[in-house]
């Protein structure tokens, strides 16, 4: 079985969806692009920023003059943060619980317009000591907008089910 293949034959010509690696399919040194990319709004940006009850100026302000520098408003980098951890949702769906999100650096700011994406490189890998059948990895995410500028990095630590573990198979994926 190939472990990156999106569906596997259940029965003769009978396919079934998969999504997400397990444990066992991740190495360290692996590379994975989180696609498609993600193309920011102001009017998105603000309306997260809102419901999270910030009312940093700089952020849910139009008029508010430093905003502007560059031509294109500043996106709230939190929002970003939320947007580039739920791009990795697909490669690392198995998910049992996020430990940790480590080093994060807002290199620059994402503007209203601006498409981001995302890959992460495996950098570590271990079975959990306390979890038969799962296993820790810590990958680093770098995101890049559609003109290549560096805007995020991020280390995060996941608790990932083993293959055979978790809730898949009852739940038919």
């Amino acid at each position: 079985m190939d472990k990156l293949a999106s569906h596997v034959e259940v029965a003769p010509g009978v396919f079934l969806e998969r999504m997400g690696l397990f444990f066992e399919d991740v190495e360290v040194g692996e590379t994975f692009e989180h696609r498609p990319g993600k193309t920011f709004t102001i009017e998105e940006s603000l309306r997260h920023t809102l419901r999270a009850l910030d009312q940093s100026p700089m952020l849910t302000d139009l008029n508010f003059h430093d905003q502007c520098e560059a031509g294109a408003w500043i996106i709230n980098p939190l929002h970003v943060l939320a947007v580039l951890t739920g791009m990795m949702t697909k490669t690392f769906s198995r998910i049992v619980a996020n430990l940790a999100w480590e080093k994060v650096e807002f290199h620059e700011p994402v503007r209203d317009g601006d498409t981001v994406y995302a890959e992460s490189t495996v950098l570590e890998k271990r079975g959990s000591k306390s979890r038969p059948g799962q296993g820790i990895i810590r990958v680093r995410t770098t995101a890049r907008t559609h003109h290549g500028r560096l805007v995020c990095t991020f280390e995060r630590q996941i608790l990932i089910y083993g293959r055979g573990q978790g809730p898949y198979e009852a739940a038919g994926y």
